[in-house]
């Protein structure tokens, strides 16, 4: 086993150019995780089947299930994270493949291969995995219904669930964590373009006119005619856009009126979020951030979080925790995607800062950078919002112990530390905070 500090080093790569990787034994490895999981499974019922058309038929699964997940994961999966750019052709065209996908195998039976569970389920449900808690939302799930219950009967099994833990399902489908990556230049370009022409060909049309009116009483006849002509037009063309502008107000003022009905017959009670029904605090997260943020320099926000921060901390009523980003391959090796990716995590939390603070950077060098932080959180355990974020769980968590001398300082290195200092033995690259 590699551990996951050492998955993404020049030293590991040189050894295994593919992960996942199974050393069998000496110069025999197998690469990838269906033929893996083929090789574990070879003598398992599971797998291996006196019907050698079952076999075949899982294997076929496996080969499914392997091309999906190339597509899902590449185009849709990690632009939802924040892990990747993207556009919005290959976003919306990945996704659409992927519920045609769920659409085909909604017509399967109790299983995808014969009348029992075999490895093509579990490896099928471990795929859909992430896909069930970030996009197949209710609205599919109700077009999908033999999927759902496939996808739930398999993940109860508790050999799956000792591995993968509970399975979440989105309400409402996640979207991208960051803006997509357009031709704008291109298209700024073309506008601008297009605008100097219709303002040249305007600007001559006009010199031309006033050159052929003066010229010529007749001319100005035709003119006289066409611009009579032209106010009858316009005189009927903004009487059919004020009725239209009428009927259509007509109908947004009925829709208002249906929509306030409907309010009316079913008024929503705003749920209280649970750490505002926490016991109250002598702690006040308002006046220590405005007493860090008055310190412009790190000196004297690290004397300012010495000298008040620890004589005014309530460790019973909030806790600090250290943030450690489990990397999956390829990830973290240049600074402006594994900034991206920092960027997306913040993003999806930073509505909740009256409930913390902490300082999320990225350390280390190219290409083996890393992303950790430091946060403060009301409750004495990680609040909800923070353990519904999609990518929580790719994260190692620690709770830190404000009267350890060494998480302190741990502590005050991370949220007062400038670029290039160093953090945990590492360079410090760029932070951002959660405030």
């Amino acid at each position: 086993m590699i551990p996951s500090d050492q998955v993404n080093t020049k030293e590991t790569k040189a050894i295994y150019p593919y992960l996942p990787a199974l050393v069998i034994s000496e110069g025999q490895t197998i690469y990838g995780i269906s033929p893996i999981a083929r090789y574990l499974a070879r003598n398992n019922p599971l797998y291996k089947s006196e019907n050698e058309a079952n076999t075949a038929s899982i294997d076929s699964w496996l080969g499914i299930f392997d091309e999906e997940s190339k597509k899902m994961c590449a185009h849709v999966i990690s632009p939802i994270l924040g892990h990747s750019d993207y556009t919005n052709k290959t976003y919306h065209e990945s996704l659409a493949s992927f519920k045609s996908f769920l659409r085909h195998l909604n017509n399967m039976g109790d299983y995808l291969v014969g009348s029992s569970m075999t490895i093509a389920d579990l490896y099928g449900a471990a795929i859909l995995f992430h896909p069930f808690a970030l996009v197949i939302d209710d609205g599919l799930q109700k077009g999908i219904p033999k999927v759902v219950e496939w996808y739930k009967k398999i993940t109860a099994d508790p050999d799956f669930a000792e591995v993968y833990g509970v399975p979440r399902y989105c309400k409402v489908a996640l979207k991208p964590a960051l803006p997509a990556i357009e031709n704008k230049d291109k298209k700024d370009k073309k506008d601008k373009k297009d605008k100097k022409d219709k303002k040249d060909k305007k600007k001559k049309g006009d010199s031309s006119s006033s050159s052929s009116s003066s010229s010529s009483d007749e001319d100005k006849k035709d003119k006289k005619e066409k611009k009579e002509k032209k106010e009858k037009k316009d005189k009927k063309d903004k009487k059919d856009k004020k009725d239209k502008k009428e009927k259509k107000e007509k109908k947004e003022k009925k829709d208002e009126e249906d929509k306030e009905d409907d309010e009316d017959e079913a008024p929503k009670k705003k749920q209280k979020n649970p750490l505002d029904l926490l016991p109250p605090s002598p702690f006040s997260l308002d006046t220590f951030k405005r007493g860090f943020f008055e310190n412009k320099t790190p000196e004297t926000r690290r004397k300012y979080i010495q000298e008040q921060f620890w004589k005014d901390f309530d460790d019973k009523g909030w806790a600090l925790w250290y943030l450690d980003y489990i990397k999956a391959e390829g990830e973290c090796e240049v600074l402006y995607k594994t900034s991206n990716l920092l960027g997306g995590f913040i993003w999806r939390i930073d509505t909740m800062g009256r409930y913390g603070f902490g300082v999320h950077g990225i350390f280390g060098e190219e290409p083996n950078l890393e992303i950790r932080g430091v946060y403060m959180w009301r409750s004495t355990d990680v609040p909800q919002f923070v353990k519904d974020h999609p990518s929580f769980e790719f994260y190692k968590t620690r709770k830190l112990d404000p009267a350890s001398a060494e998480d302190r300082k741990l502590i005050e290195d991370f949220w007062c530390s400038d670029d290039d200092e160093k953090v945990l033995e590492l360079r410090y690259r760029e932070g951002k905070y959660f405030r």
